[in-house]
Parts: structure tokens; sequence; C-alpha cells
């Protein structure tokens, strides 16, 4: 009788391993907070002028203060990120 060869080796397992690198997201670094709080104002503070100047409504109207509150909450927020921690 003869012997049984052993199988071929598999080529998956002899390929080296890549070094896996994970890819940064957007939006996610300091420069990226930064936009998003300043997008965010923009927008807020778009919603309260278009209400108040085009839609004529007080200024004591809640579509007119809620975004303009939204705006002074994410101002608050873009300045204690600019301003370094002590």
């Amino acid at each position: 009788m003869s012997e049984a060869t052993p199988p071929p080796p598999n080529p998956i397992d002899n390929r080296r391993r890549v070094e896996f690198e994970p890819m940064p997201l957007p939006f996610t670094g300091g420069k990226g907070k930064t936009l998003v709080f300043l997008i965010i104002v923009a927008v807020c503070l778009g919603a309260a002028a278009y209400m108040y100047f085009v839609q004529r409504l007080p200024w004591t109207d809640m579509r007119v203060i809620a975004p303009a509150i939204g705006a002074l909450w994410f101002a608050l927020r873009l300045f204690m990120t600019l301003t370094p921690r002590s």
C-alpha cells in the first residue's frame, strides 16, 4: 500500500495579512464638529429670520423664539468647543 500524500497547503492561509487602518469618519474631528455647529446655528438663525421677516410673525411667537433659542444654544456650544479648556 502506498502512503497517502498530504493535501496541498491552502493558499488563503499562506497569504500575509494586511494591517487594518480605520478610515477617519467625516465630521468627527475638531474641525468637523465646528462645521456642524456652524451649520446648525446658520439654519436656526435662518428659520427665525424667515418666520419674523417673511411670515411677519411677532417676536413672541414660538415659531420665532424656538429657532432663535436653538441658535443661541448651539452658538454657546460652538464657543465652548473653540475655547481652550483650563
